[in-house]
């Protein structure tokens, strides 16, 4: 089934404190990657997806319904993962996924059939009747993962989802991602601009209390190419040039040479130059970070 968010000007505000501001996005089936910085809203604004905060107004259209305004909270048509997934270290992982689908109130006659499904889809068959306490952090976050997509919601929200994990356990992780949101939209939030680049759809930037991009890695990275410039310079020259320009980027090429990215002084025109190879996601991120 192909799935369908629309978020319409949600607004939210501790006091005076202005937080999310007419954030609007649309987004459907696949991996969708939220990055802003610290403090940017990414957590308030998940929250209010997942019926844990109230938003000042706004609307969260999932295939037709109003998240925002539904009562009760349609909690059968979301899955969430938060980054930070720890449970009663006694109770065993096939008693949580249970539990899980209890409260999400679907259909008891699936029960087994549904539990059985996630077990067997994210390799758990070994531990599930064992208590969550002797799980390592691999097996914790597959019955996270688990107890996120059981039901198989519309929308499933993650955040940080490769946080703590060794490499692999994050190649693991990133191709369990990558097969569910083949059904649903996944909406994930990280820091690592390499899980992103890897298996992300769409990219939403959050970015002063707004979305100051959405689109595809590819439109993310040709928006900025024009304003990032790449030169060779000695050392002397490229200490200078970081006190009149953000520097995206250097290497050192050899003892005095260091090849160097920055932001071009935008009154110069544009840059029309051959590097748009050179230009990586995580440049363009932090360009839009700057601009």
């Amino acid at each position: 089934m192909e799935n369908k968010l629309v978020v319409e000007n949600i607004n939210c505000a501790y006091g005076k404190n202005i937080v999310l501001d007419h954030v609007s996005f649309t987004c459907e089936n696949g991996i969708v990657a939220l990055l802003g910085n610290n403090g940017a809203g990414k957590t308030t604004l998940m929250n209010i997806l997942t019926g844990l905060k109230k938003a000042s107004s706004g609307k969260a259209i999932l295939n037709g319904q109003d998240l925002l305004q539904t009562t009760p909270y349609p909690i059968n048509q979301i899955g969430y993962l938060p980054q930070y997934f720890d449970i009663y270290h006694n109770i065993s992982g096939y008693d949580f996924l249970s539990y899980v689908y209890d409260l999400k109130e679907l259909p008891k006659k699936d029960k087994s059939k549904a539990i059985t499904e996630v077990v067997d889809r994210f390799n758990l068959s070994s531990v599930i009747k064992k208590r969550v306490g002797s799980y390592s952090g691999g097996y914790k976050r597959r019955l996270g993962i688990a107890q996120a997509v059981i039901g198989k919601p519309a929308l499933i929200i993650i955040d940080e989802p490769t946080a703590g994990l060794d490499p692999e356990q994050r190649v693991e992780f990133r191709n369990l991602l990558s097969e569910i949101s083949q059904e649903s939209i996944t909406l994930i939030s990280t820091h690592i601009i390499e899980d992103v680049e890897l298996y992300s759809n769409k990219v939403l930037i959050l970015k002063d209390h707004s979305i100051q991009f959405s689109g595809t890695i590819d439109e993310m990275i040709a928006m900025s190419t024009p304003h990032i410039v790449i030169e060779e310079s000695d050392l002397v020259n490229a200490h200078k040039l970081k006190e009149h320009v953000t520097v995206i980027e250097q290497k050192r090429l050899n003892s005095n040479v260091v090849k160097i990215k920055y932001v071009k002084d935008q009154s110069k025109g544009t840059d029309n130059s051959d590097h748009e190879k050179e230009i990586t996601l995580e440049n363009a991120y932090i360009y839009f970070q700057n601009r």
